[in-house]
């Protein structure tokens, strides 16, 4: 239907003139579906960014060469504030955690629309995996508490020698020397080096224990190791 007001048409839809209920329906199915197709392009993004890092990680990176004669001495203690952003970072990082989270946002966009059929059709299984997401990075935070609170190396205040063949770790409980061939992997953050000895388990070195320059060598020096980057 089409009238006139003051010389200028305007098209009149019902229900939307008078902000009746089906106008707000309509603006609400708009806006979720809207959002739901957001959620849905970025997980592909993130999916296909994943693709793309392992294919990059499955080609063989050539180590280069160090000709220099690496002397570095480092001293300090790892603040838990940093550790914790470390291991928060890399565990929420992982895709399977991302689609979760995506899941539960296209979840819950459907709920609002449809909260009658959503709670009749899937009530208590709906509230567990909301209960079980929400509450992950809660239970995740008082492990990694947990974890630095019972590990006495990060307790301490540490000597790091590193040269060449090998990094050298001096502490109250701790006296250890480790030859870089006995690493795997090494994963460079902004904060950290983190060399593997295993998938669940690194020697850390915090970066801010390095002066400007040595940060710059050490970092030329990695890329000389014959260790899987990630």
């Amino acid at each position: 239907m089409i009238f006139t007001t003051r010389g200028r048409s305007k098209a009149y839809i019902p229900g939307i003139l008078n902000d009746g209920p089906e106008a707000q329906m309509a603006i609400k199915e708009i806006l979720t579906s809207s959002a739901g197709y957001i959620i849905v392009i970025l997980l592909l993004i993130i999916g296909l960014n994943y693709g793309i890092k392992k294919v990059k990680k499955e080609k063989v990176i050539e180590p280069t060469i160090y000709n220099k004669d690496l002397n570095i001495d480092l001293t300090g203690q790892i603040r838990y504030i940093d550790y914790r952003n470390l291991v928060f970072g890399i565990s929420f990082k992982r895709p399977i955690t991302l689609v979760a989270l995506g899941i539960l946002l296209l979840f819950s966009l459907a709920y609002i629309v449809n909260r009658g059929n959503i709670m009749n059709q899937f009530e208590s299984g709906y509230l567990i995996f909301i209960g079980i997401v929400l509450l992950s990075p809660l239970i995740t935070l008082i492990q990694i508490k947990r974890l630095y609170k019972t590990n006495k190396i990060l307790q301490e205040k540490l000597h790091y020698r590193l040269t060449n063949d090998s990094i050298q770790i001096k502490g109250e409980t701790v006296d250890s020397t480790q030859k870089w061939t006995r690493f795997y992997q090494v994963r460079e953050t902004k904060k950290f080096f983190m060399f593997y000895h295993g998938k669940m388990l690194a020697t850390l070195i915090d970066k801010q224990m390095f002066s400007e320059n040595d940060l710059r060598e050490f970092q030329e020096f990695t890329k000389s190791l014959n260790l899987k980057r990630v």
